[in-house]
């Protein structure tokens, strides 16, 4: 998606089975920030990961309200 995002800041990956991962990524789009939690999927013709339409781009703003209710569950 680095051609959508004007910035990309690659946080953390987990693995989500042998073909996806999902990435965190900072992102930002016309001065406005976000966190970005995408399901990627493996392309083995291009040996790399591709982005999926399934997603969230949270507004940055809302991170401390996020952590708290990441921080909630049990």
């Amino acid at each position: 998606m680095a051609d959508f995002w004007d910035k990309e800041e690659l946080i953390g990956k987990l693995g989500k089975n042998s073909r996806e991962e999902i990435q965190i990524k900072v992102v930002e789009k016309k001065d406005k920030k976000y966190i970005d939690i995408r399901t990627f999927w493996y392309d083995s013709n291009a040996d790399d990961y591709r982005p999926s339409q399934k997603g969230v781009a949270i507004p940055f703003e809302s991170l401390e309200e996020l952590k708290k209710y990441i921080g909630s569950i049990e």
